[in-house]
């Protein structure tokens, strides 16, 4: 019995439920949807961080293209203050401007493999193709951004509570493993002194199993984005 305690405890691990994604703020759920759950926490970690950071870099170009610089000017400035994720591309933007090139197509190029970037993309290009004013559409393109990363958070509030219980009903079966071992009991000792009892720990253990990939489903669906129409 000893090894279904064990596959219990490394099930619970690896189906741990990791926060969802919602398709509004990264267009890669899809992608990622069967991707490992401790990858999926690192992607969703990564994308809340990127998320903030290019909002902090938007806010930069506002404030010194409000200041007076123009659009190479004020990229030269904000460059070395980028993280990394965004270094590269504003040292792209910034060599296409000083060509005398639109940068808005580079930054719609990166949006296509960094969805963090589309607001500023969409706002850049706006202002090469209508002349709409630069500093502003920056400005908004942060709140943009601010406001998708308050969105996650108050999705993973809402979600918390399920996750929580997903995770202590899981851990009440080791519970009773332990008020056994506390009596002198192993594990063995308890479930394996006939068959039927380990054909009961194996239906539990599956049926555990199945219990986490339903919850993670049904959380999937729940946060899913839905088309109003």
């Amino acid at each position: 019995m000893t090894l279904a305690v064990i596959g219990l405890v490394l099930a619970a691990a690896l189906l741990w439920p990791g926060r969802q994604q919602p398709a509004s703020l990264s267009g890669a759920v899809g992608r990622g949807a069967g991707s490992p759950p401790w990858r999926a926490r690192r992607r969703a970690t990564g994308r809340l961080a990127d998320l903030e950071s290019m909002a902090a870099v938007a806010d930069l170009l506002a404030m010194a293209l409000r200041s007076g610089a123009t659009p190479v000017t004020a990229v030269a400035a904000v460059v070395g203050e980028a993280p990394d994720p965004w270094h590269g591309v504003l040292a792209e933007v910034g060599d296409e401007l000083a060509a005398g090139g639109a940068a808005g197509g580079v930054w719609r190029r990166h949006a296509l493999h960094h969805p963090e970037l589309r607001p500023v993309a969409g706002a850049w290009s706006l202002s090469e193709g209508l002349g709409v004013a630069l500093a502003p559409s920056m400005a908004t393109s942060a709140q943009v951004l601010r406001a998708r990363v308050q969105a996650r958070r108050r999705l993973d509030a809402a979600t918390a509570g399920a996750r929580s219980t997903m995770h202590l009903l899981t851990l009440l079966p080791l519970v009773g493993l332990l008020a056994g071992l506390a009596f002198g009991l192993t594990p063995w000792e308890v479930y394996g002194h006939s068959a039927l009892t380990v054909i009961s720990a194996v239906v539990g253990l599956g049926l555990t199993v199945a219990g986490w990939l339903v919850c993670r489903w049904l959380l999937a669906r729940a946060v899913a984005p839905r088309d109003e129409r």
